[in-house]
């Protein structure tokens, strides 16, 4: 019986961030995000108390290499989960 190989082209469908937070509106740089992806999740770490807050409906992913978040997260660290497109 053939062993299975696993092909060189085949990467992970989701990634995972840790970036730091920005005022509202500003563009924060995740690496190898692309336009095409979709956000799964952005959750808010605060510096002070490190008390999760959800903030995916309130951000997007505006270029390729960059999300904005429409609430300040300056100080801040956001864990950021998105799904790779198909087309990488």
């Amino acid at each position: 019986m053939p062993k299975w190989v696993k092909p060189d082209f085949v990467k992970p469908l989701i990634k995972q961030a840790l970036v730091s937070g920005a005022a509202a509106d500003t563009n924060i740089a995740v690496a190898t995000i692309r336009k095409t992806d979709q956000l799964v999740g952005v959750i808010e770490f605060a510096a002070t108390s490190n008390d999760p807050t959800d903030r995916t409906s309130e951000c997007s992913i505006t270029s390729d290499g960059n999300i904005q978040c429409t609430a300040a997260t300056n100080g801040d660290k956001l864990l950021v989960t998105w799904q790779k497109s198909k087309a990488y």
